[in-house]
């Protein structure tokens, strides 16, 4: 984004509106601006984010984005200032039905309008809520994706900055910016819904399993929450370590497929048994492959006994042939396994179990989540 910054802004601060940086031709580079709002996390980072850009690629005091939800009624979901202090948290804070009428008329006509501080009509509340308290200026953006009203942006100026609304370079790079954003926010809230939706799924099928097999279900939550600090202490991007936390609620998914005789024998399994329970990580593996939203887990769960050496299984996978969270789960789980103990096995103490762990590195498990699990257990 600090390519954006240095080129986009057409005005040098405090200067008249006259004064341009670059040409119009240099407004095309900001089509790239896309780049960075896909690159946001959640619909919050992106919008906190998307407004201290927009005041500084503008050259305005502030920018609001407001947004329209479900409940017909508009909330300031982030805001940023330039130059003064902010009287009031205006993040997540409901709208006046004054301004929301204002609001509704925006969108009603799909385009930009403008309120002076000298305006008449305008009540105490709804100059707090514009910001005509401090800047001279608002300029109201209507944020819509084809028939979906996703809500306005509200910017001001000439508290220290300056800009002219009716130039065409200004209107073209208003409008540029809006529509990008509009879909942004359209597109992030679509996949914040997936993704929600995905948890549930998540959720429901690792109770389906804790309802088949108590111990492995208990068993899966305790691995999750190892294996978010782990992801996170070897710096996985937020999506990954997500889903390697649902990875590790689902890892044992594929033992509702098992036999009961199997899954529930009081001790240690036959050859035949032990082949057949084998097959649990490709079950789970095809079961999560299949719902929507979920087939990004399939590997990790596929993987979570393969070794590093090339002597686990499913697959005989070895070294970076195994995804990361399939090596993070390896190790965890065996953590787990080993201190957990089982009806034909005594738990083994913690420095018992890390020792383990220790001796396997290179050969059963990935050297640096090894040390990256004894980190966070350590804190």
């Amino acid at each position: 984004m600090s390519h954006f910054i240095h080129n986009a802004p057409y005005y040098i601060a405090g200067s008249t509106p006259t004064a341009l940086r670059k040409p119009r031709g240099k407004l095309l580079e900001l089509s790239d601006l896309s780049h960075f709002l896909l690159g946001a996390d959640t619909p919050q980072e992106l919008m906190e984010d998307a407004t201290q850009h927009i005041v500084e690629i503008l050259g305005v005091d502030y920018c609001k984005i407001i947004l329209l939800e479900t409940n017909g009624h508009y909330y300031t979901r982030a805001a940023y200032y330039r130059n003064y202090i902010v009287v009031r948290n205006q993040a997540n804070l409901p709208e006046g039905k004054a301004v929301e009428k204002l609001f509704n008329n925006v969108l009603d006509g799909n385009k930009l309008f403008t309120l002076n501080a000298d305006e008449k009509g305008l009540t105490v509340e709804e100059r707090l809520s514009l910001g005509l308290n401090s800047v001279s200026r608002v300029c109201i953006l209507p944020m819509c994706v084809e028939s979906n009203r996703i809500g306005v942006v509200v910017i001001g100026d000439g508290l220290g900055f300056s800009m002219d609304f009716q130039r065409e370079d200004t209107r073209y790079l208003i409008d540029l910016i809006t529509d990008q954003l509009s879909n942004a926010i359209h597109r992030s809230r679509i996949n914040q819904q997936l993704e929600n939706l995905s948890l549930e799924t998540v959720l429901a099928l690792s109770k389906t399993l804790e309802t088949r097999d108590i111990h492995s279900g208990l068993h899966s939550k305790g691995i999750a929450e190892l294996s978010e600090k782990v992801a996170m202490k070897l710096n996985c991007s937020p999506k990954e370590v997500r889903e390697i936390c649902w990875a590790s609620l689902l890892h044992d998914i594929g033992k509702i497929g098992i036999e009961d005789s199997i899954l529930r024998k009081p001790g240690p399994l036959d050859e035949m048994e032990w082949e057949r329970m084998k097959t649990h990580p490709e079950i789970g593996a095809k079961i999560v492959s299949e719902i929507s939203g979920l087939e990004s887990l399939a590997p990790m769960v596929r993987s979570h006994h393969e070794r590093i050496d090339g002597k686990g299984y499913p697959r005989g996978l070895k070294g970076d042939e195994i995804p990361l969270g399939g090596r993070i789960l390896a190790v965890v789980d065996s953590y787990c396994a080993m201190t957990e103990g089982r009806v034909y096995r005594e738990a083994l103490k913690h420095e018992a179990a890390i020792q383990e762990l220790i001796n396997g590195k290179g050969t059963a498990y990935d050297p640096l989540v090894v040390d990256a699990l004894i980190e966070v257990l350590s804190m």
